[in-house]
Formats: structure tokens, C-alpha cells, sequence
């Protein structure tokens, strides 16, 4: 039997099309180093990553020029990584760390009234300090590090922060309070995202988390819904490959609506910095899991059966994401397999997209 790996082995649902995202425009030189997003007062507004001015600059959409240039004056860009935003403060999130030796990781945070109404385009910071609770080694690691970040999120009373894992392709979730300070952030959760994450939204009208990343081949979004408690790898997880017309590597992510988003990428080798627009497309899959009734009884001790009436193929995988089982029959004896959590891919013949769930063998 061929050994397949699987995609994400935490998802409830995957959509491995590649999705169109729409060049909106290129973005000025100034800005070619794009590394967050946010809209504040309906002005769209990024940042440079490290090296640039400890600026947030106001896109115009239309041109791919900043109409407005604001500067924290008592901040300094080290690794300006993402920014994100509640009904009173913008957090500016400087931990960028690829080599993983950073003792001085902070996320800058300035109240909106100012920043809206400072007459000399000049904005001062309050500070969170901190570092990862779970880091004792500072040995220098390019590229190898698990502490690396550039994804944050504000909901309710804390920050969210998702690593980029470049060890092992997983993000960490950390979280932090908002309250100027020195914490110790706690890895609350991970996700499998067999990739690099490099933003983060939260949005407001519906609830959903959306991460976005890239693998050295290919841009992706990871959508985060229906989950509880700030679990989030017990939520819904779908994600979808994108097809970008120019730079590969996504950087930013801000809501415009339910389903529609603006992506940014900083300029690298495959293309120029640019803003997209992205419009979530209905994936045609089932997003559902443990115990969701298309795949009964389960929990199960042997037999399964697939209540889809479109069925092609159905495979099984171990927690390692190793394929053990594969059928095209809508009931199958799984007495031979080992107890414990598998994963189940449904082929459909229809459009040969997939629906995954959760199995419980006992």
C-alpha cells in the first residue's frame, strides 16, 4: 500500500484547491517590506517589517501609495512582524526572531484617538514585554527556531499570538494580556499548518480566525471557526492553497467583510510588494467531526459505514497521518486496526474534493 501523508492532521475540513486572490495594486517602495494590516476608521493601514521606520502607514487603494505616515516616536522597529486592533488600542507586535536569541520581545500599544487625531502625525506607545515561558534555551538557531512569530490577534482581554514554526512547520498559540507590563506568555494550543504563518485576523462579523502563510512553493490561508474556550485546534479548520500573481510570500491579512479579505506581500525575488483582495468561496466540503453522523457509529470497535451517496474513495490515517486503510465500499470492518484516534479523508466522485473527520476506534 502507498504511504500518503496527510495534509493537517488537527483539521476538521481541508480545502487542497489553489484559490485566485485578485492583484488589487503594487504597493510603493516605501512599503515594500509590508508586514501587517489593520483598518482603523476605514483607512487601511500596514508597516514595515525589520529594519524600516517605527511608522504605520495608510494605504491608498486605489494607487498603492500611503496618503498619511505615522510615526512612534518613542518606539523602534527591530522586527515590526504584525499589528491588530481593539475598540481602544492599536498593537504594534515586534517579536520577529528568526534566530531565535531575542531576550526583549515587545507589542507596542498606542489608543486609537491618537493615532486618528494626533495633529503632527507623531503617536507615543505604552509596552508589553515579554518572552515565551516555555524558552530556555537561547542558542542561536536561523531558521530552525520554534520562537519565531509574526502573527497576532486581539479578542476580548487578551492578544493571541501564532508562531512560525520554521522547526517543525506547526504554529504555537500564546497568550498575553493587554495591559502594559512583563508577562511570561503560555502556549495555550498548536495547529498543524504544514507551513510558515506570517499574519493573522480576527473577524469581528463572524467570529473566524484567518491565519495566512507560505511553503517555498505556494501561499495559503487557514481558517479557524467554531471553536471554544480559545481552543482553537477544537474548532473548525480548513485550509486553502492560493494562487498569487506575483510574490509569494503573504505577509498581512485585514477583514473587509464576512468573506472577503485584503492580503499583502512584501516583495521578494518571485515579485513586487502588492495588496490583494481575497473572497472566500464556499468549499464544497463537509465541516464537520467526531460523531457528525456521515461516517457511523463512532466511536466504533469495528465496522464504519459512510453515509454519502457520492463516495469514491475513502481513506484512513493514524494519528502520524500514515494511510492504513483505503476503500471505495460505504461499510468496512476495522477490527484489524489498532484502538485509538484516526483521521478519515471522503473523496467525493462529484467534484473529487474531500471531507475529513475525526474516528474514534475502542
Amino acid at each position: 500500500m502507498k504511504i500518503k501523508s496527510l495534509l493537517i492532521l488537527v483539521v476538521t475540513s481541508v480545502n487542497l484547491l489553489a484559490q485566485q486572490v485578485n492583484l488589487v495594486t503594487h504597493l510603493n517602495n516605501s512599503i515594500n517590506e509590508t508586514s501587517g494590516l489593520i483598518t482603523i476608521n476605514q483607512k487601511l493601514i500596514t508597516h514595515n517589517d525589520s529594519g524600516g521606520e517605527a511608522a504605520l502607514y495608510e494605504i491608498d487603494t486605489t494607487s498603492g501609495n500611503y496618503t498619511r505616515k505615522v510615526t512612534v516616536s518613542n518606539a523602534y522597529n527591530q522586527d515590526w512582524e504584525d499589528i491588530c486592533s481593539d475598540s481602544n488600542y492599536i498593537y504594534i507586535a515586534d517579536f520577529g526572531n528568526n534566530s531565535g536569541t531575542r531576550t526583549n520581545l515587545k507589542i507596542y500599544r498606542i489608543l486609537i484617538s491618537d493615532f486618528i487625531n494626533t495633529p503632527n502625525d507623531t503617536v507615543t506607545a505604552d509596552t508589553i514585554n515579554f518572552n515565551y515561558a516555555d524558552q530556555t534555551d537561547f542558542t542561536p538557531s536561523t531558521y530552525s527556531t520554534n520562537f519565531d512569530a509574526e502573527a497576532i490577534i486581539s479578542i476580548g482581554d487578551s492578544l493571541y499570538i501564532f508562531t512560525k514554526n520554521w522547526g517543525n512547520y506547526w504554529t504555537n498559540i500564546y497568550a498575553l494580556p493587554k495591559t502594559p507590563g512583563s508577562y511570561q506568555a503560555t502556549k495555550i494550543d498548536s495547529i498543524n499548518t504544514q507551513g510558515l504563518i506570517t499574519g493573522a485576523t480576527y473577524n469581528k462579523t463572524n467570529g473566524a480566525i484567518t491565519l495566512v502563510g507560505y511553503t517555498f512553493t505556494s501561499p495559503f490561508i487557514v481558517k479557524i471557526s467554531q471553536y471554544s474556550n480559545h481552543q482553537f485546534s477544537n474548532g473548525i479548520i480548513a485550509k486553502t492553497i492560493l494562487s498569487v500573481p506575483a510574490s509569494i510570500q503573504t505577509e498581512s491579512i485585514s477583514p473587509i467583510s464576512q468573506n472577503q479579505y485584503y492580503l499583502t506581500a512584501e516583495e521578494h525575488s518571485s515579485g513586487n510588494s502588492s495588496l490583494y483582495r481575497f473572497i472566500e468561496q464556499a468549499v464544497g466540503i463537509s465541516e464537520i467531526g467526531l460523531a457528525d453522523n456521515y461516517i457511523y457509529p463512532n466511536p466504533t470497535s469495528s465496522q464504519l459505514h459512510f453515509k454519502y451517496s457520492n463516495l469514491k474513495l475513502a481513506l484512513i490515517y493514524n494519528h502520524s497521518g500514515v494511510l492504513v486503510y483505503q476503500t471505495k465500499s460505504k461499510s468496512i470492518d476495522l477490527s484489524g486496526l489498532k484502538k485509538g484516534l484516526y483521521f478519515v479523508e471522503v473523496i467525493h466522485s462529484q467534484n473529487n474534493k474531500s471531507s475529513f473527520h475525526k474516528l474514534l476506534l475502542n
